[in-house]
């Protein structure tokens, strides 16, 4: 499996700013995008822990409230030792929140999860053949269900899963939402000098201003289920 992954802060922001996640496994065949929402608080640190966990096979949708126990326990003491002002000590009080994509390829098949807005894309012989959770450019807006590091901001909680069939040749893309919608829309990705081009998609407005993740996976055309 050849692996490429690309991060890229706002415009304007440092790599220290960076908010989202990207994180892989290929011994265990997991890929995971997280990302982090900006208004939360320690986004990053909580979209890493829940792409961190995908990938080590702690997360299972049909256990995900469970499974989030021990990965919100995570944050909390990441944070809650801290020497924080006021404001922040209640940002931390509500929690952080992060959208996640997760991939895990077995046996001829591949199986996703979704919650929030990042998306997962199958391509073959440059056909799109499948896009998840999100179908519609349309679709995006700014009030996704995230997954929270409080697990009472998790009532509502929507993840959605898809399962597919994969031929040796096949690539995946997991990206955050502002390059997701983009692709939607276009159909077309410029791997080759990617960042220039994000740069040139902002500055033509053709692309909303936020952290870019994503991760290409190229499955080669000898791959064994």
């Amino acid at each position: 499996m050849e692996v490429s992954v690309f991060r890229i802060p706002k415009a304007g922001s440092t790599r220290a700013e960076y908010e989202d996640a990207v994180a892989w496994s290929t011994r265990r065949r997991r890929f995971a995008v997280a990302d982090g929402a900006s208004a939360s608080a320690f986004a990053r640190l909580w979209a890493e822990l829940l792409a961190r966990a995908y990938t080590s096979g702690k997360l299972r949708a049909d256990h995900l409230q469970e499974d989030l126990a021990p990965v919100q326990a995570q944050w909390a003491h990441a944070v809650e030792s801290r020497d924080l002002p006021w404001y922040a000590l209640e940002q931390v009080r509500r929690g952080a929140f992060a959208a996640l994509v997760g991939l895990t390829i077995s046996h001829e098949k591949w199986h996703a999860l979704a919650a929030g807005d990042s998306c997962l894309f199958h391509i073959r012989d440059g056909e799109l053949l499948q896009a998840f959770p999100i179908t519609d450019p349309e679709e995006f807006d700014n009030r996704p269900f995230l997954i929270g590091s409080r697990a009472t901001s998790n009532t509502e909680l929507t993840v959605r899963t898809l399962d597919g069939q994969w031929q040796p040749g096949d690539t995946f893309l997991l990206m955050s939402d502002a390059l997701a919608a983009l692709f939607l829309r276009d159909k077309r990705l410029e791997m080759h000098g990617f960042r220039a081009w994000v740069r040139r998609m902002r500055t033509e407005r053709l692309m909303r201003n936020d952290d870019v993740s994503l991760l290409h996976l190229a499955l080669p055309a000898h791959a064994a289920a």
